[in-house]
């Protein structure tokens, strides 16, 4: 069985990657030569816990936009691995946002978040 990884929406967010414009290349030398694609492709790229971990080839260090929306660094590992670092942080500010509450929707962006207003939805 062959697992095909689509990217997420969401990379255009992670800061320093290049993407490849379909007007310049084909669609094929965009998924296999773009600094984009390959710049978390396969495993070499990890860092501690992932680079030693065995899972590394199923999980693949987690989700990259998530690592660096949460930590900064995309090539981190993903909070949500209980091998990371950073999980138990993640984790009690989870705890912490469900106890108090909230009825309202918080929006994650690199602005720290978004509050929705009166009810309506809409960052």
């Amino acid at each position: 069985m062959v697992t095909v990884r689509i990217p997420c929406h969401a990379a255009e967010s992670i800061a320093g990657l290049a993407f490849w414009n379909v007007r310049e290349h084909s669609l094929a030398d965009i998924w296999a030569s773009s600094p984009a694609f390959n710049a978390f492709r396969g495993t070499a790229w990890m860092k501690e816990p992932c680079a030693g971990c065995p899972r590394r080839e199923i999980d693949f260090g987690g989700c990259r936009c998530q690592a660096f929306a949460l930590t900064g660094d995309a090539g981190n590992t993903d909070p949500a691995c209980t091998l990371s670092p950073m999980h138990e942080q993640i984790f009690r500010a989870a705890e912490s946002e469900a106890a108090a509450d909230h009825n309202r929707f918080l929006y994650r962006n690199f602005a720290g978040g978004t509050l929705e207003t009166e009810g309506k939805h809409g960052a």
